[in-house]
């Protein structure tokens, strides 16, 4: 009975063999099933080359995943300036006076008139712990927009009141939207109350804190007086070229009009630099990621040299039936473009922790922050673009051998 169940099971398995062999002979060719079939008859061989390659492909595509992290991220921060041109005049003047200037310009649509200064943070004791920027915009301005984590943003009417980044949490563990904190302003110490806490750049942006265009200069004794000014254009979406363009007029308008630039600047320029300085790092990742895959290529010729040498006898029957160089030299081909495959499948997956671990690692030493994984499709298509080359480059050769093999050779093979 034993032995009648085992023949029963094994015509059972036979039947869905032949069934699924005979499915698979109506949708692909056959020389592509023996490729298939080859690609995975050296299990442990076939590991070892799918390991490197797709390591080096969950690298390369994880760069790319960071790196448009951290555009994003500087994007995001981005939102804190939002004007098209920052300028910065010699004295204080008026923000009215200021404002009618600019406007005569048909490119300017909006002025407003910032704030900004340093202050002594002072502890629960009145001992200075470090010194922070405060920021001033006024009430409303939608040239910011904050990535708040609690409480919330400044408003109209708010007297005494500030938002700080999250890094005064070092100061103040635990401090929260009602607190207050002292600060020494202009030499007078002051309590503020704490209305919200936002996210800018973790411990790399240093404390800033923003506060009212209006109660700063209360506090300052400067009026409605300032030398900064946020200009937005007429435009939206403008270029970093146009931004440049802009700058040039508004500074040679003022210059015609009396007044004394000390310093304007495109508004892209904060994030062009920032990018520009992340680009090294970038360099290396990918640098590291094609080491790997040239690496894994290598593998890959060795994998299939190995593979043609132990099939010389296969070939050989090949042969002997009429196939064709050009038959011989595609098997081998397509073998290594399946593994290509696979090792892609394989590295776009993994490169999703992978991502994740470089984007913790980088955001954690750049700026002290966390920050989402973003994803790149362009990477992803690259590199199958490059694996499937890596892979028809790595075969090349063992084909060309297989296929300059007699037949006398190969059935004398031994």
């Amino acid at each position: 009975e034993a032995t009648s169940g085992i023949q029963q099971k094994f015509h059972q398995d036979t039947i869905v063999n032949t069934k699924f062999s005979k499915a698979l002979l109506k949708v692909l060719p056959r020389p592509i099933l023996v490729s298939l079939r080859n690609t995975v008859r050296r299990k442990g061989r076939l590991i070892l080359t799918l390991v490197t390659l797709s390591l080096g492909g969950s690298i390369f595509i994880g760069t790319f995943n960071v790196r448009a992290s951290i555009d994003n991220y500087i994007g995001r921060v981005g939102e804190y300036f939002l004007a098209d041109i920052n300028l910065t005049l010699e004295r204080p003047y008026h923000m009215r006076e200021i404002e009618e200037v600019l406007k005569k310009l048909p490119q300017v649509e909006t002025v407003e008139g910032w704030g900004g200064t340093s202050a002594e943070i002072l502890r629960r004791d009145g001992l200075v712990a470090d010194t922070t920027s405060i920021l001033a915009a006024p009430a409303g301005s939608p040239l910011v927009n904050p990535i708040l984590l609690s409480g919330r943003w400044l408003e109209a009417g708010d007297y005494k009141k500030i938002a700080i980044s999250e890094r005064f949490q070092e100061i103040f563990p635990g401090v929260q939207p009602g607190d207050s904190i002292s600060l020494r302003v202009a030499g007078k110490e002051t309590s503020f109350e704490v209305v919200g806490c936002f996210q800018l750049v973790g411990s790399a942006g240093g404390y800033v804190a923003y506060t009212t265009f209006e109660d700063l200069n209360r506090l300052m004794g400067l009026g409605n007086r300032t030398s900064t000014y946020k200009v937005a254009s007429t435009q939206e979406n403008m270029s970093n070229e146009a931004q440049n363009d802009l700058a040039h007029i508004i500074d040679q308008h003022l210059k015609a009009s009396g007044y004394k630039v000390k310093e304007i600047q495109p508004g892209q320029a904060l994030n062009n630099n920032a990018t520009q300085g992340l680009n090294v790092l970038t360099y290396v990742l990918l640098v590291m990621a094609l080491l790997t895959a040239l690496v894994g290529s290598i593998g890959l010729t060795g994998t299939m040299s190995l593979n043609v040498m132990e099939r010389r006898r296969e070939i050989g029957v090949l042969r002997a039936i009429g196939a064709s160089d050009r038959k011989v030299i595609n098997i081998v081909l397509v073998e290594g473009l399946l593994i290509g495959i696979m090792s892609w499948i394989i590295g776009s997956l993994a490169s999703l922790p992978i991502s994740k671990l470089l984007s913790n690692a980088i955001f954690n030493s750049l700026f002290g922050a966390e920050w989402g994984v973003s994803i790149d499709p362009l990477g992803y298509l690259l590199w199958l673009l490059m694996v499937l080359v890596l892979s028809l480059v790595s075969s090349l050769l063992p084909a060309r051998s297989a296929a300059r093999l007699t037949i006398r050779e190969v059935l004398s093979y031994e």
